[in-house]
C-alpha cells in the first residue's frame, strides 16, 4: 500500500498514534488506528461528583454526541527504512505554516515546508549545487493524529502494511 492511498482508506478522521520506536540502523516505526465513530450518547460519563443541575446538562448535551475513538480491528505499521530527521508534537500545540505546500489529508506529502528549508541548520544532509542530494533525495513527510503531529524527512519512502489483529 502506499502512504497516498492508506491516507484515503483513513477516512473522514484523524488517526491514532498507537506506537512509535526507533530501531536499530535508523528505522522508524510508527503503527496508527483509523478512528472509529461510537454510537450515539455510548461513552456518557455518570459525573456523580458534580451539582445535579450541572451534571443533568451535560448528561443531556453528552447524550446527543458520538465518541471517537482508535478501532480497535484495523491497524497500520508505516516504516520508514532510512529517516534524516523525525520529530513528534503534541497536536494541542500545533502551528501550521500557510507558506507551505502539502498534500493528502492526515498523511502529508510536503512538496514546500519551513522544516525542509531549514533541514541544512539541524542535520548534515544537503543539496549539492549540481542538485544532486546527499544522502540521496529526501521528501518531508507528515502523519497528523488525534493527539499527535509526526513529521518525517526521509531519502526512503515510507513501507506500509496492514496488520492484522
Amino acid at each position: 500500500m502506499q502512504f497516498e492511498e492508506l491516507d484515503r482508506v483513513l477516512g473522514d478522521h484523524a488517526p491514532f498514534l498507537i506506537s512509535l520506536t526507533d530501531g536499530p540502523q535508523e528505522t522508524l516505526r510508527l503503527v496508527i488506528a483509523p478512528a472509529a465513530v461510537g454510537p450515539v450518547g455510548s461513552d456518557v460519563p455518570d459525573l456523580k461528583d458534580m451539582d445535579p443541575g450541572t451534571r443533568e446538562t451535560l448528561q443531556d448535551i453528552l447524550a446527543k454526541t458520538r465518541p471517537i475513538q482508535a478501532d480497535d480491528q484495523r491497524q497500520y505499521e508505516i516504516t520508514f527504512p532510512g529517516y534524516i530527521l523525525y520529530q513528534v508534537r503534541n497536536e494541542s500545540f500545533c502551528a501550521f505554516n500557510q507558506e507551505e505546500e502539502r498534500r493528502g489529508r492526515y498523511l502529508i506529502t510536503f512538496e514546500q515546508s519551513k522544516l525542509l528549508s531549514d533541514l541544512h541548520t539541524y542535520t548534515d544532509a544537503c543539496q549539492f549545487p549540481s542538485g544532486s542530494f546527499y544522502p540521496g533525495p529526501w521528501v518531508h513527510y507528515g502523519i497528523y493524529c488525534q493527539n499527535h503531529v509526526i513529521d518525517v524527512i526521509s531519502h526512503c519512502p515510507p513501507e506500509i502494511q496492514e496488520i492484522c489483529l
